[in-house]
């Protein structure tokens, strides 16, 4: 027989809101056990009752609380931006991995340039600064499948030991995603998560972060005290 709560926790996860409000004590038990009835009864395949369900949300509420939240606070050490960018997208073939390998050796990266390549199973992404693109597709010599122009990217950067804590990129995330900003690429280093966004988004992109470096850094100067 299916049981009712793992079916509830399985649902309540899906919706981050959700347990959000649940956790912090802001959610309307009674109305949300309404809403998702008809799921968990069509999951158990039973009927169940409003009462049975707030139970399994209270319980829920406890043994959430005892957790660490979902997304929390990242001390940012520092922002950093690179724009124009542009993207150029190859077919991943044998041919262009050939290529590939002698790039660098033809195209000098500086430090104030931004240069990234993700080899994927059926395509190759080349996100570099703009000024560097015409040298790229003169040293493939094959036609890209689309290349895209007007990106920025903005690097978070963070202290070493936060890299190891769960839900960091998460956590890093959810600042744009409730803004509603398109994350077109995310590159990554132990200390560092770069968001690759359009320019029309950079400047909100920034401010946000901005404000969460001064709101962080607040804290931990205060708990320092």
């Amino acid at each position: 027989m299916i049981k009712i709560h793992p079916i509830v926790r399985d649902i309540l996860l899906r919706e981050i809101e959700a347990c959000f409000a649940l956790t912090n004590g802001y959610m309307n038990m009674s109305s949300y056990a309404h809403r998702i009835k008809p799921k968990v009864e069509s999951l158990t395949k039973k009927q169940v009752t409003i009462t049975s369900l707030v139970v399994s949300l209270s319980r829920l509420r406890k043994e959430f609380r005892k957790e660490k939240p979902l997304i929390h606070d990242v001390t940012i050490k520092n922002i950093t931006t690179k724009l124009p960018l542009s993207e150029i997208v190859y077919e991943n073939t044998n041919n262009f991995i050939r290529e590939l390998e002698s790039l660098h050796k033809n195209i000098s990266v500086s430090q104030e340039d931004f240069f990234t390549t993700t080899i994927g199973t059926g395509e190759i992404d080349i996100i570099c600064s703009s000024n560097m693109a015409s040298k790229v597709l003169k040293h493939f010599k094959i036609k890209p499948k689309y290349i895209n122009h007007g990106f920025a990217a903005i690097g978070i950067s963070f202290s070493p030991e936060v890299f190891g804590i769960p839900n960091v990129f998460f956590s890093l995330l959810a600042v744009t995603a409730r803004a509603r900003i398109n994350i077109e690429e995310l590159v990554s280093t132990p200390t560092e998560l770069i968001f690759i966004v359009t320019e029309k988004d950079f400047a909100r992109t920034v401010s946000l972060f901005s404000e969460l470096h001064k709101e962080t850094n607040s804290k931990e100067k205060s708990i320092n005290l």
